[in-house]
């Protein structure tokens, strides 16, 4: 094979990297958003008779942090470090719950608020339609997405030119992934979780991980192949 035809090849997009990338991210946000979630509605439920909202939110945000930040990116590196070899764990792992904690800080606002109405006596206010719902959790994923991509893209930008897409890269897939989320806590009864249900949000929580690594991921292939590219041509010269 000339060398012509090897850098055509390795210039390529690396699908087999964008699944394996997928895959990492829809087990480790079914894994960490889904315990971290699990951990937040146990505090926020019982934090009235308890420790209080305010307390009981602190920990869901440190939940946050250290369950869905060292889980999704552990999972993260463990495909990364195969394309990006001076990338360590313990630095990709602190970025990613850098990111987490300021998105669970910002996250939890609305749900403390609305506990401590809700304690204070606060009149309830009118239910929101689905759509408002949906519209709302995007933009929630928007914002938080980008929350998320920042601390990453302080640590991808020594590895890879252009690493500033990824950052937007990020807000579109949670803005993608946490409507998924959402539409899965829709379909939770009023009598509360049972074992189906409570399967069925996994599912959910599982295809939210796989929107987020599958548009994240095509940006991860495309930051890659610039790289290499720009490799080639500095090295033509």
């Amino acid at each position: 094979m000339s060398n012509t035809t090897v850098q055509e090849t390795r210039a390529g997009w690396d699908w087999k990297l964008w699944v394996q990338w997928l895959l990492a991210n829809a087990v480790g946000e079914t894994v960490g958003l889904g315990g971290t979630l699990w951990i937040s509605g146990l505090l926020l439920m019982n934090a009235q008779q308890t420790i209080g909202v305010v307390p009981a939110a602190a920990l869901a945000v440190l939940a946050g942090t250290f369950i869905e930040g060292i889980v999704v990116g552990t999972a993260q590196w463990l495909v990364l470090r195969r394309p990006l070899t001076r990338i360590r764990w313990r630095v990709w792992a602190l970025a990613t719950a850098i990111g987490a904690f300021v998105a669970w800080t910002l996250g939890m606002i609305p749900s403390t608020f609305i506990f401590t109405s809700a304690d204070t006596g606060g009149a309830a206010s009118a239910p929101m339609s689905d759509l408002m719902v949906y519209a709302l959790a995007a933009v929630m994923g928007l914002v938080l997405g980008s929350i998320l991509g920042v601390p990453q893209w302080l640590v991808l930008r020594r590895h890879l030119p252009k690493a500033g897409w990824w950052v937007l890269a990020n807000a579109l897939a949670w803005m993608v992934g946490m409507v998924i989320v959402f539409v899965g806590t829709n379909f939770i009864p009023p009598a509360g979780i049972s074992i189906s249900v409570a399967l069925m949000l996994l599912l959910f929580l599982f295809a939210a991980g796989a929107a987020v690594g599958a548009v994240h991921g095509f940006v991860l292939l495309w930051l890659l192949r610039s790289r290499f590219l720009v490799r080639t041509q500095v090295s033509l010269q």
